[in-house]
């Protein structure tokens, strides 16, 4: 539990209401909300009495209330003791090549401007964030499971102590340009057999390339792969060749930047390559409201994506 969270209790019993509480503290609803939910259950017990007309205490949640009263008026005295500096916020997320959490990110970023906001955000395999956050590097990660190593991934967060929460189903598609043949043909999807004929291009910046290489792999391939680690160098390859490349769908990154170059995203119907987006976290700490709010933001932004 943060000294933050107690602050927003007072601030809801004060406002009467999850919604004018979250607008005087600049938050996201949800954001307040999770963190509220986060509170309740490392106490085990409910805090808040939630209906249309706002919230109201608990008898166990009047006895919170008291506590975090007394409680943050000592901070409050000590701070007027010794000069009140106003805290940093902070968030260390390990993604795996997600940019919706980039783009949460700098939302969040945006939401703290004029405050002393740092923070990290690093791009890595699923081990690494496992890794990361297991060890205290990053609170947050960011990770894509799919059905055919899901169980050992899982097996592995569970190892590390952490715990992982879905935030969405994901589709994976072929990615054709204007040259590949299959581009004109009104295919609803495809299957990985029918991308054997075509080169593969590998990049790196896609959590997809990870296991999809020894699929395709399987597949027999007729053409050869094209390994680039630059997301710009692999959408030109297949605006102007017959190559292909396999990635997660999200409405907003396909509009910036695969729809400018006339390339189409062909669902894949193998049924080995579902994958589910989520986030990782330590089983025995409490997430900050820092944090809350970042995952709140990314399921605002996984609503909008139609994924």
């Amino acid at each position: 539990m943060r000294i933050e969270q107690l602050q927003q209790l007072l601030k809801i019993v004060k406002m009467g209401s999850m919604n004018r509480a979250a607008e005087d503290m600049y938050m996201a609803r949800s954001s307040l909300s999770a963190s509220m939910k986060n509170v309740e259950r490392e106490l085990g017990e409910a805090i808040f009495c939630r209906n249309t007309k706002g919230v109201t205490l608990t008898p166990f949640g009047r006895d919170v209330y008291d506590q975090a009263r007394t409680i943050c008026g000592r901070i409050d005295f000590l701070k007027g003791s010794c000069g009140d500096k106003q805290e940093p916020v902070n968030l260390s997320v390990a993604s795996m090549y997600c940019s919706l959490a980039n783009d949460a990110f700098v939302e969040l970023y945006s939401r703290y401007k004029g405050k002393e906001f740092t923070g990290s955000i690093e791009e890595c395999t699923i081990n690494e964030a496992i890794r990361m956050v297991a060890g205290g590097f990053c609170e947050i990660g960011i990770v894509t499971l799919f059905s055919d190593s899901e169980n050992i991934a899982l097996h592995r967060i569970e190892e590390a102590g952490l715990s992982f929460t879905k935030l969405a189903d994901r589709r994976l598609c072929a990615i054709i340009g204007p040259k590949n043949p299959l581009y004109h043909q009104k295919r609803e999807q495809t299957a990985l057999f029918d991308l054997r004929e075509y080169p593969y291009v590998v990049n790196y910046a896609s959590p997809s390339d990870f296991t999809l290489e020894k699929l395709l792999d399987g597949r027999r391939r007729k053409r050869a792969e094209i390994q680039v680690s630059d997301l710009g160098c692999a959408l030109r390859l297949i605006e102007s060749t017959d190559a292909v490349m396999v990635d997660t769908y999200d409405k907003e990154t396909y509009e910036t930047f695969y729809a400018p170059n006339q390339l189409r995203f062909i669902p894949l119907a193998d049924a080995p390559l579902a994958c589910k987006l989520g986030w990782i976290r330590s089983r025995e700490k409490s997430v900050s409201s820092v944090a809350a709010e970042f995952i709140a933001i990314m399921e605002e932004k996984i609503e909008k994506s139609n994924l």
